[in-house]
């Protein structure tokens, strides 16, 4: 392990000074679409004090993705045509892009590759909640799409003066990427991101997801279906060669997740086989 490497680390998250930032309003529009009794004029009220996040918000309702098909010109008439949870999404995909839509240089990911492979995942994670009838997990999953792979945002750095040293781990010992990082540095891209969590105040099944989602047998027991359900969603989009990276070769599918979110073999095939369609989509948002 490369003790340098791991104390610049150590210091970065104990000080959290140097990990990524996004608006307060984010985490409270979380945490306020999570309160069962949420009145929807109090989110929109919240949504209204910044008024580029508006602007952006209204953009996206309008979008192909989310459009329902007539032109939505308010946040209030936006929450009432699609719903609480699906702003939600979009606030945190207007909120969360300016972090993720960049140079990933360290995993081998130009601008825009990890954005779209996220966005992908997400997209591909909600439709396997709908379709195995978990609508609860639909909003969870695709928030945790978008926002899996941000602890690969700030470890990019230390990543591309190590990733030798990685690979020789992950040759020698027969293990994946997301260990052999840890092996290298002392810590792995899901640690991170964990911290970057913490710091915005996203609730706790958000943090297994980001935390876990390459080792899910490893989270909580009441967030293991929403982090499997992501854990697959991932892996099937590398295969399928989205934002796959220097990494993107070196993890494995989880038997185990995989049967807990239900999904046969010919499931994951045809999921496969549609992930040209859903990056058609990503790219619309």
């Amino acid at each position: 392990m490369q003790e340098q490497i791991k104390q610049r680390l150590e210091n970065i998250i104990s000080t959290m000074t140097q990990l990524p930032s996004i608006p307060d309003v984010v985490s409270r529009i979380i945490n306020m679409v999570n309160d069962p009794n949420v009145d929807f004029k109090a989110v929109a009220e919240e949504i209204a004090k910044d008024q580029s996040l508006t602007t952006n918000i209204l953009k996206l309702c309008n979008s192909a993705y989310f459009s329902k098909g007539k032109e939505i010109v308010s946040v209030d008439r936006a929450i009432v045509t699609l719903g609480l949870k699906e702003i939600k999404d979009i606030v945190v995909l207007v909120t969360c892009r300016n972090v993720l839509d960049k140079p990933i240089l360290g995993y081998d990911l130009a601008a825009g590759e990890m954005w779209t492979h996220n966005l992908t995942v997400a997209i591909l994670a909600k439709k396997m909640a709908m379709d195995i009838k978990r609508k609860d997990l639909a909003d969870i999953v695709f928030t945790g799409g978008i926002i899996h792979d941000v602890g690969k945002t700030v470890l990019a750095l230390y990543v591309a003066n190590t990733f030798k040293d990685i690979m020789k781990v992950t040759q020698e010992k027969a293990v994946t990427f997301i260990d052999a990082e840890k092996d290298v540095m002392g810590f792995n891209h899901q640690d991170i991101g964990l911290k970057i969590l913490e710091k915005w105040k996203f609730p706790d099944s958000l943090k297994a997801v980001v935390a876990y989602h390459h080792n899910p047998e490893n989270s909580p027991k009441e967030f293991y279906k929403a982090v499997s359900i992501v854990h697959v969603a991932n892996i099937i989009t590398l295969m399928a060669g989205v934002g796959i990276g220097g990494d993107g070769l070196y993890h494995a599918l989880n038997p185990d997740a995989v049967k807990e979110t239900g999904i046969s073999d010919a499931d994951l095939e045809k999921y496969y086989s549609i992930v040209p369609e859903i990056v058609k989509q990503a790219k619309q948002i």
